[in-house]
């Protein structure tokens, strides 16, 4: 099974290509280009250069959100576009997943299995897009799929909230667990993080490029069962768009001081 992946939630991005759940190829965008400029020519690039048409990829899949919202937009159009013209499935996955899938795939490996593990993503504003994930048992079902590794399901979120008001939310539980909390909404917290944390836990900043990953979990079957038609994808929207927050202030529908 061939798959195409792609992340435009950052002004980075990245791509990637996968045959039968191996990573044939994974790269970052031009940041000085807008998602819109590279796209769709940058995936027609990649699939020639490894001798592929757009036709023979078997599912297309593609970061839902949070994010950028302009940048999820054009992923989103892109990878719904290509599938709709071609008779193909898309799998749309969320950031947040992602992350958390990241560091059970890509950072676990010879160190203590994390209780909960926490993605803390910038989400501009003054604030963190977030959510608590559990870990969970290789015996455990999920999605309808038994877990034949290191899995995970939502606890609670996601939110889109100050950093500091997260941290105050969940006090207990991220101080009497071992936790994981990774992203770059780490740089933006006004407080001392660790500090909030229980014994054993971690903070991971740096992140790969995450088209791998999702290939990577689009590839197995917890995904591929969710796998819809274009018409059918849906973005994650944890807030509202600025531009619907701005129209509804001109109308005066808003209090210009509240925040979504």
């Amino acid at each position: 099974m061939l798959i195409l992946a792609l992340d435009t939630t950052s002004a980075r991005g990245s791509v990637a290509l996968a045959r039968d759940g191996r990573i044939l190829y994974e790269a970052t965008g031009d940041p000085r280009q807008s998602h819109g400029q590279r796209l769709p020519g940058e995936l027609q690039a990649l699939l020639a250069r490894h001798g592929f048409t757009i036709g023979e990829v078997d599912v297309y899949a593609v970061a839902s959100g949070p994010g950028s919202f302009t940048g999820r937009r054009v992923g989103l159009a892109t990878m719904q576009g290509l599938a709709l013209a071609l008779g193909k499935q898309v799998i749309g996955i969320s950031v947040l997943d992602v992350m958390v899938d990241v560091a059970v795939r890509r950072l676990s490996p010879g160190l203590p299995t994390p209780d909960l593990i926490v993605p803390w993503m910038d989400a501009k504003r003054g604030e963190v897009f977030g959510a608590l994930y559990e870990t969970l048992p290789s015996s455990v079902e999920v999605d309808g799929v038994v877990a034949t590794g290191d899995a995970w399901r939502v606890v609670t979120g996601p939110v889109a909230v100050p950093p500091e008001v997260l941290l105050e939310t969940w006090t207990e539980e991220l101080a009497t667990h071992r936790v994981w909390l990774i992203g770059d909404g780490v740089a933006v917290s006004p407080t001392r993080l660790a500090d909030r944390l229980g014994a054993g836990s971690r903070i991971i900043e740096d992140l790969p490029p995450l088209a791998g990953v999702i290939a990577e979990m689009a590839s197995t079957e917890r995904w591929i069962r969710k796998a819809v038609t274009p018409h059918a994808l849906r973005p994650v929207y944890v807030r509202r768009p600025d531009v619907e927050l701005a129209r509804d202030r001109r109308r005066g529908l808003v209090d210009p001081r509240a925040k979504s």
